[in-house]
């Protein structure tokens, strides 16, 4: 490589940023500092759990920091006395004042799972599905104040299966966006990676996931449905519901049949074929409330939804 590598400042929190921070580590890069999100309490017993990205530095032995406050000027004064040749975030949960980007000597760099400008914002992999998109992919980019509206450096796309569900393609994109940006760096040493400002006309922006989004629509076409289902699988879930009770939808495919929307029109040997507004779709994993995710034809033989049946509406 030419160029000399100087400190590098990580800011990530999920798992997401994982192969990001394993990809820097392998490539020799001087990686002084590892900036992440304080431990949280999660599950029933409320403990506090550290992000993915710390328990990753600390096998690693990497030095690590966890404000509550990334702008505040104690971090400030931290990250500046390590002279950082960049900053990279991926993944990280908090928003970077202008005084934090201004640190670095090259720039702060940005990892992010879409082909930007489209799908700006929260939840890009989530819209690069439901929107129907026949590619997805992922960008580096320089970070400035404004919401993933940044200098684009680099891009990666592929087609998109119909098939593919957002945690199947957000584990491709992180391994992708690992490789894409050592070569990232590598490029702005040597001048091989120019920044390209994004442009404007074409920006699209994602939003984040509610209740309503997580609905299944049936009267919807066949396509919409899938899109919206493998969208949001295996988390949260799209939901629908039998009898009353709640049954997350995590994996279908299109078929021709045609009935009632939301009305079960056969079993077919792999699941439940359900009506759409045009055409149908087999429900080929589920996860019904209180219950383990299963296959759908397991489903349907375990007292699950029988050919006539009604499925709709949501229970939170």
């Amino acid at each position: 490589m030419s160029g000399s590598r100087g400190p590098v400042v990580f800011l990530g929190t999920s798992a997401f940023a994982l192969p990001c921070l394993e990809a820097l580590v392998a490539a020799g890069e001087r990686v002084d500092l590892v900036v992440t999100q304080p431990d949280r309490p999660r599950g029933r017993g409320r403990r506090l759990e550290p992000p993915p990205v710390k328990r990753l530095a600390l096998e690693r032995a990497l030095e690590v920091a966890q404000p509550e406050r990334v702008n505040d000027p104690e971090v400030l004064e931290r990250i500046r006395g390590l002279g950082p040749e960049f900053l990279v975030v991926v993944a990280y949960g908090q928003i970077l004042g202008r005084p934090l980007l201004d640190l670095p000597a090259r720039g702060a760099v940005n990892v992010h799972p879409s082909l930007l400008p489209r799908h700006r914002g929260p939840s890009p992999v989530v819209w690069t599905i439901l929107e129907g998109d026949d590619r997805a992919g992922v960008s580096t980019m320089l970070v400035d104040e404004r919401m993933d509206a940044g200098p684009v450096l680099l891009q990666r796309s592929f087609p998109l299966l119909p098939s593919t569900t957002c945690g199947e393609l957000e584990e491709h994109l992180a391994r992708a966006g690992a490789d894409l940006l050592v070569k990232t760096l590598e490029g702005l040493r040597d001048g091989r990676v120019r920044p390209e400002p994004q442009d404007e006309t074409r920006a699209t922006y994602s939003r984040r996931i509610d209740r309503e989004l997580r609905e299944i629509r049936w009267d919807e076409p066949a396509r919409r449905v899938r899109a919206r289902i493998h969208a949001l699988s295996p988390r949260p879930g799209a939901v629908t519901s039998r009898a009353g009770v709640g049954v997350k939808v995590l994996r279908v495919v299109e078929r021709d049949d045609e009935g009632p929307p939301g009305t079960v029109v056969r079993l077919d040997r792999d699941g439940p074929v359900v009506a759409c507004g045009r055409g149908a779709v087999v429900l080929l994993e589920v996860q019904p409330e209180g219950r383990r995710a299963m296959g759908g034809a397991d489903w349907a033989r375990g007292g699950g939804p029988r050919e006539g049946e009604v499925l709709g509406g949501t229970r939170e």
